[in-house]
């Protein structure tokens, strides 16, 4: 009925508020503790660098995406790492990019690509494996990663349609 439909909304809406409202205090934590200064400081003056950052980062957040949400991987990673990637120069748009592309594999990997679990209860077919879809996701996943390492090689493909 139309009011389950709307108790539904309403609890979906609040548990996403409450999500944003911790993300909140969690980056203004930060930002008063001055960890992501320090982490700037640690990573750009130490030998990884600033592109030893951004694979971290990368591979990072395809872990996280194997495990929790996207929505969840970025509020609670992107606090941390975006004045790194600003200490660093990036352009914010070309780290934006590569951030989304990340989490978007990490959606589509074994073991908990929750992309994958979302097609299987789409598809209203019991003889349709998991497994068969993380099979099928594979060469897909294979051509993000080569997508992610062009764009991390060339920014201006990121950059483009922006700066017009």
């Amino acid at each position: 009925s139309f009011w389950n439909l709307m108790v539904e909304t309403g609890q979906i809406t609040v548990s996403v508020l409450f999500l944003i409202m911790a993300a909140t205090f969690f980056s203004r934590m930060l930002a008063l503790s001055g960890l992501p200064n320090a982490l700037a400081d640690t990573f750009l003056s130490g030998p990884i660098g600033p592109y030893g950052f951004l694979f971290v980062f990368l591979a990072l957040v395809i872990v996280m995406g194997c495990l929790i949400d996207s929505i969840s991987i970025m509020l609670i990673l992107l606090p941390i790492a975006l004045p790194i990637a600003n200490a660093a120069g990036f352009d914010m748009i070309w780290f934006g990019v590569l951030t989304v592309v990340a989490v978007e594999i990490g959606l589509l990997t074994p073991p908990f690509g929750l992309s994958v679990y979302t097609i299987r209860s789409a598809m209203n077919d019991s003889d349709l494996a998991v497994g068969d879809i993380f099979r099928g996701a594979f060469p897909f996943v294979l051509t993000m990663i080569l997508s992610l390492v062009v764009i991390v090689a060339f920014p201006g493909i990121a950059t483009y349609l922006a700066r017009l």
